[in-house]
């Protein structure tokens, strides 16, 4: 009788909150909207703006309302007590954003914010990656070394989020995708709690992306809602890594290649900044100067529309997912490694050979429309 009462209680939380959690987001998305442009706080077109005349931002509210919400309403299945680290760290993230979407911090100041949200994480031995677990013959990692990878690991991935979010849809179908992956893991693995935080991510996304790609109702999440989502998505990330070896026996995949299996989930916004940032150096320029070098500007420049382009990289990520999913059940490290970085490197000259063909597009169409400009003289 107590084993069914607390799986109808927990069927009851897993279910009920991220439903509430879409209809809640489905009713502040449009109010934060006509606040939005009440205030004036909206995105005004420039050279490198796919949209045209200004449009609302501040969607990423309705994404900290709603962790908020379910932070509160979950904390009964938080075992370890890290909700309100949790929250904290939300939050100081949230209002990074938000200041930034309102005021454009300068990028020393906004690094520093991200970096307090993340020490608060840090604090937790929830999210301490303190064991390789046997990856490619490493063990134990010490605390020093483990706690500051995994702050350069978290601030790199909440800015990768951050990049991505340059055309519609990217940002929030990535997230469903991430999101889905760790939500299947954490319900196999019995982290109800964590579970419930994924499910949420994806409950907001979902009624996010459905003004996102409006016409009429259109609203961008801003950085209020890609740090915030970068930020979420990165602590479930190193949730799962923190695991021991013992609480994966009920995955068909070996403990020890975990991370190589949690990179291919997060294959889209780690093959964007890797790549924007290699070729930002190459260039010397600085790191935090916005450019045209993104995977969407590539894929959006040879004709797709935002949703089409947003859809199939999204598609590619989850196919590189599923692909490393399987991968990692037949093959040892070493292979599985090697498949890995295979994909990355095919990844990256395609998108070469798609950058230059688009250059190339773009001088032809130029030197007609020159050609055409001196014969109307």
């Amino acid at each position: 009788m107590f084993t069914e009462n607390l799986n109808l209680f927990l069927t009851s939380r897993l279910v009920l909150l991220p439903i509430l959690v879409f209809l809640g987001s489905l009713f502040l998305i449009p109010k934060i909207r006509k606040l939005s442009l009440k205030l004036n706080f909206s995105d005004t077109s420039n050279s490198r703006s796919s949209h045209q005349g200004k449009v609302a931002s501040f969607g990423g509210v309705a994404f900290f309302l709603s962790y908020v919400f379910v932070l509160f309403f979950a904390e009964t299945l938080d075992t370890s007590h890290v909700s309100l680290t949790l929250l904290a760290s939300i939050t100081i993230m949230f209002f990074t954003g938000l200041l930034d979407d309102m005021a454009s911090l300068p990028p020393k100041v906004k690094f520093f914010a991200q970096f307090i949200a993340v020490s608060f994480l840090m604090t937790e031995p929830d999210f301490r990656l303190l064991s390789l677990h046997g990856f490619m013959g490493f063990y134990e990692i010490p605390l020093f070394v483990s706690v500051a990878g995994s702050m350069v690991f978290l601030l790199g991935l909440i800015n990768a989020f951050n990049l991505i979010d340059g055309i519609d849809g990217l940002t929030g179908i990535t997230g469903i995708i991430v999101a889905s992956f760790y939500s299947y893991m954490f319900y196999m693995l019995d982290y109800y709690y964590y579970l419930t935080i994924s499910l949420t991510t994806i409950a907001t996304l979902l009624a996010f992306l459905r003004f996102n790609f409006s016409r009429r109702r259109k609203i961008f999440m801003g950085d209020t809602g890609s740090l915030v989502i970068g930020l979420v998505l990165g602590l479930l990330t190193f949730k799962l890594l923190s695991l021991d070896n013992g609480t994966y026996t009920c995955l068909s995949f070996n403990r020890q290649q975990l991370p190589l299996f949690l990179i291919s989930v997060l294959f889209v916004p780690l093959l964007d900044t890797l790549r924007v940032m290699f070729l930002r150096a190459l260039r010397g320029v600085s790191m935090f100067k916005p450019d045209r070098n993104h995977i969407h500007h590539i894929i959006v420049d040879f004709g797709l529309s935002h949703r089409r382009a947003s859809f199939f990289i999204g598609l590619i990520n989850f196919i590189v997912a599923l692909i490393m999913f399987f991968v990692i059940q037949t093959f040892n490290d070493l292979i599985s490694l090697l498949v890995l970085v295979s994909i990355f490197f095919i990844a990256i000259i395609l998108l070469f050979l798609m950058n230059k063909n688009k250059s190339a597009i773009r001088l032809k169409l130029k030197i007609k429309k020159l050609f055409l400009t001196f014969l109307s003289l």
